[in-house]
Parts: C-alpha cells; structure tokens; sequence
C-alpha cells in the first residue's frame, strides 16, 4: 500500500479523535457576565419572632435556588454568607444561635467548575449523568483522573464533600454559630476526629451539625424520602416506608427536632414526635409538599417550630418558597410564605 493511502486510512481515525479532543478543551465554565445577573439579584427579606430572653435563637435561612450559585466555589460560599452578614447587622447570631439552611443543599456541589452545558440540561439528574460523562472524557480539567464510572461518582463526591465541610466549618467559625448545614447525599460517610470522611459503599443522605468552632458535632438519620426526580434520587437507597424520619438535634444550648419533609405521615409522624419529648421542631426539605405541615405546627403546640425551604427553581423545577417560623401561642409567620431569599429569626 502507497504511503498516500497510509496516511489517508490512518486520518479517517485521527481527524474523529482529534475533534472529540478540541470540543473538551473548548468546553468553558459560567462566566461573569452570564452569572452577574444573579448577584444582589433580590434583598433578603428579613422577620423575627419571639422575644430575646437570652436562651438561643434559631434562625432559618430561605435562599432563592438557581444552579448558577454552585458554578464556583467562591460564588456558593457568597450564596450561603450574605443572610448571616444581614443577621450579623441585626444582632441575631451568638454562640447560642442555630442557623439552619435548607435540605439537599450538598447535593449539587458536583456542578462546581462545570462546563455550562451541564446547567442548561433537562433536569437535574440529566445534568449528574452529563457530570459524569463531561468528567470521564476531560479527566484532567475537573480534577478527576479516573476513568470508570464508579471511580468518577467516587472523586465527584470527595470534592463535593470537602467543599461542603470547609465552606461551612468557615461559616460557623467566622460568625460563632452553630449550624445545621442542610444535608448532602454522599458515599459511605463517617465523622472521625479529623473530621468528615467518605468511604467506597452504599450513598445516604445526611445533615451535619457544625460548632462555633468549626468542627462536626453530629450527623442526623439518613434520609429515606427524598424528593421525586432529585439527584438524591438517583443516588440514595430506596425509601424506608415504616421508619418515621426524625433527628433530635442537640447544641449545648437546646434540644431541637429535625424532620425530613418528605417523610412525614400524618399521624404516624405526630405520634413519633410526642414520643421524644422535645417541644421545639423544624421540618427542613426543597418543596413544601401539600401543606400538611403548616396545618400540622398552626395546631401543635410547641414552644417553638418552623419549617425552611428553598425558593426559586432548579431546572424546570419551582420551590414553594413556604418557609415559617411559630412561638406557642403566636400566629405563623410570615402568613404566605416569603417569595425569594428570606431570613426568619425565633427566639427560644
């Protein structure tokens, strides 16, 4: 065979690889001037209740969802920091503060340093699986030098975690706070002394509990409901129809109850709840569901509830944005839940 055709066989080979190459390099992340519009995009609503008796607060924290927060680390961080700063200003946060932020906030730190493609996918697990394709063909370009793709889903979670536990332990540590950072659905994970850490095995779905000083302190239940269509979905072992799912948080400062919005059954729920003896409760989720839970709390009679959701939309997906806080015998508040960044202050 004449070199001529060598050489022509052997491109009809090359030129396919070699344009598969030029699109990975070229694919390019969220820019400035595509995520500037979501920056300051609304002020935080801010509402408090009770009176200040010198027990602990807790303080819910509603953001308004949109998966361009999670394009950079630094952007994330500033989505989470800009409610404490305001709280902050109205002397809302001492070592007997609880913040709580929204459930499935860990979920999506797998978009961080993406290319924009994976934001304007169908939905969210459409923009997990596309991660994970983006990331076993560029390896090198997202930090993740494996090739299967299990080791993929592996090196994608141990990224999100450590981006997890350090933004919040800054957090924490920074205001002086106790902080239950929302959950995040993770391989194997284990809290040691060293901190949070992840091991090769069945993936659950947990909120963590950060001190002032910026360590964890405890881990809740895993989460067995998750929300229809979530990444946690795709993830997460399959719901648990008999256990109730409740966590009793416990700062040094109060006990405080934690329930998963989606698993909650009334009256299966209230009856596990009346059996902990602890009277102050937050139902943490994405979507506020039917609205059992408002009716449930404006009843209930504890000394102190609330309920903290997302608003805005992931996808093609809308959050209720029904976030609330109740004393015992006050009303909830605010009446309709707040549209856009809220935050909502309760005293002890």
């Amino acid at each position: 065979m004449s070199p001529f055709w060598k050489n022509a066989i052997l491109s009809i080979f090359l030129i396919p690889i070699f344009l598969i190459v030029g699109w990975i390099l070229s694919g390019t992340e969220i820019s400035e001037e595509e995520f500037s519009p979501l920056d300051g995009k609304r002020e935080i609503r801010a509402e408090s209740s009770g009176y200040n008796r010198r027990a602990g607060n807790l303080l819910l924290v509603q953001l308004e969802f949109d998966p361009k927060y999670y394009s950079r680390e630094d952007r994330f961080r500033s989505w989470l920091e800009k409610p404490l700063l305001l709280a902050k200003e109205k002397g809302w946060l001492d070592k007997t503060t609880l913040v709580v932020y929204p459930a499935e906030i860990g979920n999506y730190l797998f978009l961080l340093n993406q290319r924009k493609e994976i934001f304007t996918t169908e939905n969210e697990i459409e923009a997990w699986n596309s991660s994970l394709r983006f990331s076993r063909l560029s390896p090198f370009r997202v930090g993740v030098a494996v090739f299967s793709e299990e080791e993929t889903r592996f090196k994608i979670a141990k990224k999100s975690e450590e981006a997890y536990e350090r933004i919040f332990s800054e957090l924490s540590k920074l205001y002086g706070v106790h902080i239950l950072a929302g959950t995040i659905a993770l391989p194997g994970p284990k809290m040691t002394e060293k901190g949070l850490e992840i091991h090769p095995g069945n993936w659950e779905e947990r909120g963590f509990l950060f001190g002032p000083d910026g360590k964890i302190y405890a881990a809740s239940t895993p989460r067995k409901k998750v929300r229809a269509g979530s990444v946690s979905s795709e993830l997460v072992a399959g719901a648990d129809s008999v256990q109730e799912e409740l966590w009793v948080a416990s700062p040094p400062f109060a006990k405080v109850g934690i329930l998963f919005g989606n698993g909650i059954r009334i009256p299966e729920t209230e009856d596990a709840v009346k059996k902990t003896f602890v009277s102050r409760w937050v139902v943490f989720g994405a979507q506020e569901g039917d609205g059992q839970v408002r009716d449930w709390f404006s009843k209930a009679g504890f000394e102190s509830s609330g309920q903290v959701l997302f608003s805005g939309s992931i996808w093609k997906e809308t959050f209720s944005g029904a976030s609330f806080i109740k004393t015992r015998y006050g009303n909830l508040e605010p009446k309709e839940g707040p549209k856009g960044p809220a935050l909502l202050n309760l005293y002890l």
